[in-house]
């Protein structure tokens, strides 16, 4: 994918692919190209074949309030709930220090496409996706 068509300049890039998308219950760990046996189990466990890791804070990675981040965050499980869709919540921790966790979401039974819509709608530059047995994906919302 060319990234430059998405102003994504390659120190952002790499702070995504950098980042642990963390969930507390369950607790998981989830890392951009690595394989994650206990997502895995924890997927199987809840008959779910796709999931996506979606915040909808600091749009377009441009930083915001803590206070304004949480509404946007409350409307990403608004959103979410009224697809119907199960979801667990999560936090994105950033390996550099000058970012804050990003307030997520691990949503389960997801499609791509619909994950791709998620994050465009709240102005997000990238998703987490899974499938079942595969290693998560940084995806661009372009």
């Amino acid at each position: 994918m060319d990234h430059n068509s998405l102003n994504i300049d390659q120190h952002t890039l790499q702070a995504y692919l950098n980042t642990s998308y963390i969930t507390e219950k369950p607790e998981l760990t989830i890392k951009i190209g690595e394989p994650n046996r206990p997502l895995d189990v924890f997927l199987f466990d809840n008959n779910a074949f796709f999931w996506a890791f979606v915040s909808a804070s600091n749009p377009f990675s441009s930083m915001l309030s803590d206070n304004e981040n949480e509404l946007l965050h409350n409307n990403l499980i608004e959103k979410v709930k009224s697809k119907k869709l199960r979801f667990c919540e999560g936090l994105g921790v950033p390996s550099d220090e000058s970012w804050k966790a990003e307030k997520s979401l691990l949503i389960l039974d997801i499609s791509k496409k619909d994950a791709i819509e998620l994050g465009k709608y709240f102005h997000q530059n990238a998703i987490v996706f899974g499938k079942l047995s595969q290693v998560p994906e940084l995806v661009f919302c372009k």
